[in-house]
């Protein structure tokens, strides 16, 4: 089978399948288009793949695919990186829905947990920069999500049940729902409770140096009302952890002659998500906090989707509201007055998109109105007395908005002789953010309001070019921004309790970035390499820089004097990498899948000083060995990551060094265990076992250290 006649076979595969070597359709270029028509990197994660790796939450999955770097600052936590941009610098959107809002924070975010895995058709990872398509954020690529779609046919009705297992948090997952279709209506009912008990890390260091490395000695709890350390009866596991977790999702689909309506609702509610790496905060044995939570976590969307036309010419329209409510609940140790900082944010979408057909052109446009309305709230309570008092907001405490609107088009040329593909796009955004602080504000600050405005043009050019029938060679030129918003504008924040506290910066001005791509895919027999390197460029890098506040270089934060920090443009940035991905048939139904990226980064100030940039993972990447049969398969799977140097890390603390040896992160490997068993159509069952050796390691730039064994069992029936 050559490489050119891979769009034929069957395309909705998963392209991290070590047995599919096949093309793919994506859905992350607002219409359904070959993988291999793009010259930029995809890869695809099918919900069969989701489902054998049994995640607790998609950062889990998105981990196991040795594709993407995903940081943890808690158990309730993921923040995936993407070619060592992370946070607001990556865009994640769902069913065609950008899923960053305006508070969006350039440190660690956990927002993909609120996607449940149970509801997802699959997961598309599209590495390097994503602005002409999807605008502001796409600076190092784009995370789209696609929910699972209504069925239209002959009337019935399907119910199914899920219950999954893991040890090392003694994690319990339920999940149901219902589809119902008939020839015009479908429907589609799904609910998931995940409750997560404290996590056990492995019981063997990975730090030979130190076999204490990761373990928790000693936690805060309360005797007779009163904060005290105590011993932890088993230094293994990591009390704090756990949490519990409730997600909705309904979707109704009708199907008139010519068009398709479809109505999509989420929720997921977390009542509380304890932060770890702040609740095990300690000096010598003193600890920082009695108590640090996300309390609650909750996202709610509902959108409606109308798509219309023909083969050569597609419509589709979405509308779309999303709510955010996120509250940060902190005490320190042995203090009275709790903290409550609560943030909403209503977010209003509206895409319009279109997809022509013209000749050898393939035409996609579109606009999209983007509407985010902040509201920020502080108190602090008494814990003694229950006395509520006003406090510090995070945010501007007199609201915020941001408004954009985006004109695009892109389009695809496919030359007859060469079958070379040609692609080109541009995006025009309007930006305004408006933020407003009233006279007598909790940090008297100076300013009313915060404003900013800006027109910000994106662009990308690209090839596909094939050679003979075995070789592919994709190359691209693409320049993303990200247009600050009101978390870099306006947030009070300490990211280190004495050492940094980050202030208001009204003089701010978007990032820019440029990358150039250039890979080849090589098929041969059953033999496939994927390879490509990449180069970006980066502009205006926002970075934090010391500043003032009230003409004192210093604020009293909470109790402590704490030098002053602004978000500031001061520096330029490259970064650039590698990676590789090869499948190879090593005999009969056994497959080989190795891959791995490699990553650096590098800042440039305006004097001429260098440094490391944050966020760049070390060396990682998955090696697996998998057989398939037709009702079972089994699949064992080496996960690694390389040693992060002591000098590769950067000076912002982002990187969470003081939670690592003096010689910065270590280098580790697990190994997994998989395998399942479809009984008859409707059972079936999954048993992994993680980190088979029990080994304690900790991903680079977490405050968590990662689970030790884990036996997980997973069970569907579909009655």
């Amino acid at each position: 089978m050559t490489l050119m006649q891979l769009p034929l076979m069957a395309q909705n595969t998963d392209s991290t399948n070590v047995e599919t070597l096949d093309e793919v359709l994506v859905s992350s270029q607002r219409f359904d288009q070959k993988r291999r028509e793009s010259p930029r990197q995809i890869e695809v994660v099918k919900s069969s793949k989701i489902n054998e790796l049994q995640p607790a939450t998609l950062g889990d999955a998105l981990i196991n695919t040795g594709q993407v770097f995903v940081q943890k600052s808690q158990m309730g936590g993921s923040s995936p990186v993407l070619r060592g941009f992370e946070a607001s610098r990556v865009l994640m959107v769902i069913d065609g829905v950008r899923m960053n809002n305006a508070t969006y924070r350039a440190g660690h975010l956990q927002d993909i947990i609120t996607i449940d895995p149970y509801i997802l058709d699959r997961m598309e990872v599209n590495f390097g920069s994503g602005s002409t398509i999807f605008g502001s954020d796409a600076l190092g690529g784009v995370l789209y999500f696609k929910t699972k779609d209504v069925s239209f046919g002959t009337k019935k009705w399907s119910p199914y049940a899920n219950i999954r297992y893991q040890s090392a948090s003694n994690g319990k997952i339920y999940n149901g729902g219902l589809e119902y279709q008939s020839q015009k209506f479908g429907a589609i009912f799904n609910i998931t409770r995940s409750d997560f008990g404290d996590l056990r890390m492995g019981t063997k260091s990975y730090y030979a140096e130190d076999e204490n490395y990761g373990l928790m000695p000693k936690y805060v709890t309360q005797i007779n009302g009163v904060d005290s350390v105590i011993d932890n009866p088993d230094k293994n596991v990591q009390k704090g952890t756990g949490y519990a977790q409730t997600d909705v999702f309904a979707k109704f689909g009708y199907r008139g002659k010519k068009i398709l309506h479809t109505f999509n609702f989420q929720a997921s509610m977390s009542e509380l998500v304890p932060r770890y790496d702040r609740i095990n905060e300690n000096t010598n044995g003193k600890f920082t906090y009695a108590r640090w939570d996300y309390a609650p976590q909750n996202r709610m969307f509902a959108s409606y989707k109308m798509e219309f036309g023909n083969e050569n010419h597609k419509n589709k329209f979405i509308m779309a509201y999303q709510n955010t409510e996120v509250a940060r609940v902190s005490r320190k140790f042995r203090k009275t007055n709790e903290k409550r900082q609560l943030d909403k944010v209503n977010m209003i979408t509206a895409n319009f998109d279109r997809n022509d057909k013209v000749g050898k052109f393939t035409i996609q446009s579109g606009a999209e109105w983007v509407l985010n309305l902040v509201d920020s709230k502080g108190t602090l309570k008494n814990v003694n007395t229950g006395v509520v008092t006003p406090g510090d907001s995070r945010y501007s405490d007199s609201g915020a908005i941001t408004n954009s609107v985006s004109l695009y088009g892109q389009a695809n040329y496919t030359l007859d002789k060469t079958k070379t593909i040609l692609v080109g796009g541009l995006r025009l955004t309007h930006y305004f953010l408006d933020a407003y602080f009233t006279k007598n504000n909790y940090w008297k600050y100076p300013l009313s309001a915060v404003y900013f405005s800006n027109v910000a043009p994106s662009f990308n050019l690209g090839f596909v070019q094939p050679i003979g029938n075995d070789i592919l060679i994709r190359g691209s030129f693409n320049q993303a921004y990200r247009n600050p918003n009101v978390d870099d504008m306006t947030k009070v924040f300490d990211s280190k309790v004495g050492v940094k506290v980050l202030v208001p910066n009204a003089d701010l001005g978007p990032e820019y970035s440029y990358t150039t791509d250039l890979s080849v895919i090589y098929k041969f027999n059953k033999f496939y390499i994927e390879a490509g390197g990449y180069r970006t460029q980066i502009s205006n890098l926002m970075l934090d820089q010391r500043g003032t506040y009230n003409n004192a270089d210093s604020l009293l934060y909470d109790g402590v004097m704490t030098p002053v920090y602004e978000v500031k443009n001061v520096a330029s940035g490259v970064i650039q990498g590698f990676y590789a991905n090869v499948k190879l048939n090593v005999w009969s139904k056994l497959w080989l899948n190795v891959n791995g990226n490699i990553t650096k980064g590098t800042y440039i100030n305006a004097d001429g000083t260098e440094g490391p940039l944050d966020h760049i993972p070390p060396f990682y990447g998955q090696a697996s060995l998998k057989w398939t049969e037709s009702n079972w398969y089994g699949e064992l799977q080496c996960l690694f990551n390389g040693k992060k140097e002591l000098a590769e890390y950067s000076n912002s603390g982002e990187d969470n060094l003081d939670k690592n040896p003096a010689i910065g992160n270590p280098a580790w490997q697990i190994y997994t265990l998989r395998t399942g068993y479809q009984f008859s159509k409707q059972f079936s069952a999954a048993l992994n076992i993680e980190n088979l050796l029990d080994l304690r390691y900790r991903y680079f730039a977490s405050g968590l250290t990662a689970p030790g064994r884990s036996v997980n069992v997973s069970v569907s029936y579909k009655f």
